[in-house]
């Protein structure tokens, strides 16, 4: 039996899928509106950095005009010395702010002295955190007179800091020697903060009271004057 013929036919036996078309297109569609959205945004966003420079540049340029403007304004001779005078004082606040003034530490003992005790050496040296170290020496009447010396000092604990007696001997003759050693604190010798200040003072404190003794007393009548 022979073979049955080929169709030679190119027409399609089934009609073409139209939604499979209209779904790729429509994506494509839909994929170029946002590529497109972006590139608008970013020739926007592009433009706006462009004139916001240019506007600073301007804005820069402007203002530096303007401060060259008040600088010629000036004269160039006067603002140098002002400069210098500036640092000058400036020099001399450091100055002064490190000065040291240990006569304030004479004024201080010359009112914390009691008159019954008398002063007769002195020794200073600075320390490093601006503190200095005092060494004293001097003689009383009376052993009284040393311990109400010795509370005066230690009630001045804002001025006077670590206040030891020592070497309290009464073998000389009518006196009493004894020793002193004690730390001053900065804010006394230190120039700028004394500067149109006093000492700082402490009241002195009151003599031991005298033994109390009684006595009797007479009273007597004026006379008249003879005639």
């Amino acid at each position: 039996m022979p073979p049955s013929p080929t169709p030679t036919s190119f027409i399609p036996k089934k009609p073409l899928d139209s939604t499979t078309t209209y779904r790729e297109s429509g994506s494509f569609g839909f994929l170029f509106f946002i590529a497109l959205f972006i590139f608008i945004a970013s020739i926007v966003a592009a433009a706006g950095v462009f004139g916001y420079e240019t506007f600073l540049n301007t804005s820069i340029s402007s203002k530096q005009a303007s401060l060259q403007k008040e600088e010629a304004a000036f004269d160039p001779e006067q603002i140098n010395q002002l400069i210098r005078l500036d640092s000058r004082i400036n020099n001399v606040k450091t100055l002064l702010g490190n000065h040291i003034a240990p006569s304030a530490i004479f004024a201080f003992l010359s009112q914390q002295t009691l008159q019954n005790v008398q002063l007769t050496g002195f020794q200073y040296s600075l320390n490093k955190d601006g503190t200095a170290s005092i060494v004293l020496s001097g003689i009383a009447d009376t052993f009284a007179s040393v311990a109400l010396q010795s509370d005066q000092f230690n009630a001045a604990n804002q001025v006077l800091k670590d206040v030891v007696f020592s070497g309290v001997d009464n073998s000389g003759a009518k006196s009493v020697k004894f020793s002193v050693t004690a730390n001053v604190a900065s804010s006394l010798i230190n120039y700028t903060k004394n500067l149109g200040n006093s000492p700082a003072v402490v009241p002195v404190a009151p003599p031991a009271p005298a033994a109390a003794t009684s006595t009797t007393s007479t009273s007597t009548k004026p006379t008249p004057p003879s005639r």
